[in-house]
């Protein structure tokens, strides 16, 4: 059975690590973006996150086909595992199932945590854009590896301005700031396009990891 999934994944080849995104996983074949080409027949290694879990799963993996994206500037690639470990195949297999379990009701009143949106605030006159996480919790690992990629997608209308100012906050009161500008627009909105400062993405990553090892 097809499972969509929306995930970070890492793929490791002989050219160098990648971050792409999942589009969907069927047994052991799955959909995913890498905004770097691959070859057809070319083996990769695989580091799936399991959204909502903290957990993930490493996997050797071979390209079976290629197609340029219709919605971005990445690289659509289907592949298909062939080897992975017995405790990350149960692990796999574990979130499959739970995701394709029907949802139980629930009599839980507390206030849902975003654990993937920042609060983005841009000013009026276009000049600076700042992206905030209020709540530790949410910024996870998977924040670091998205932002790795320089691209972040903002709801409503793009400024005047082709280029401006990002700022962001982290909840552990980090602040940095580089220069943006408009990647492209979106059905809902744009996409933000930044190139993150090496030390910037060095304090984000250690932050990330370190709230990955603490129960939420």
């Amino acid at each position: 059975m097809k499972i969509r999934i929306q995930t970070t994944i890492g793929i490791q080849t002989r050219r160098g690590v990648h971050f792409g995104t999942s589009d969907w996983i069927n047994g052991h074949t799955l959909q995913l973006r890498c905004p770097t080409p691959l070859r057809r027949g070319e083996a990769v290694t695989l580091k799936i996150e399991l959204p909502g879990t903290g957990d993930w799963v490493l996997a050797e993996a071979k390209v079976m086909r290629t197609a340029p994206s219709v919605r971005d500037e990445t690289t659509r690639i289907l592949a298909r595992i062939h080897t992975i470990a017995p405790e990350h195949r149960e692990r796999l297999q574990t979130f499959i199932k739970s995701a394709t379990a029907k949802p139980k009701s629930r009599n839980n009143t507390a206030k849902a945590i975003s654990l993937h949106e920042p609060t983005i605030a841009l000013s009026t006159d276009g000049r600076n854009l700042t992206v905030k996480w209020s709540d530790p919790r949410a910024f996870r690992r998977d924040w670091a590896l998205h932002l790795s990629r320089g691209r972040l997608p903002a709801s409503g209308p793009p400024p005047h301005r082709r280029a401006f100012m990002m700022r962001i906050m982290m909840p552990d009161g980090f602040v940095t700031t580089f220069p943006a500008e408009i990647g492209e627009t979106l059905n809902n909105g744009w996409l933000v396009r930044f190139l993150v400062p090496h030390d910037a993405y060095a304090r984000m990553s250690a932050y990330a990891e370190l709230r990955q090892q603490q129960v939420v």
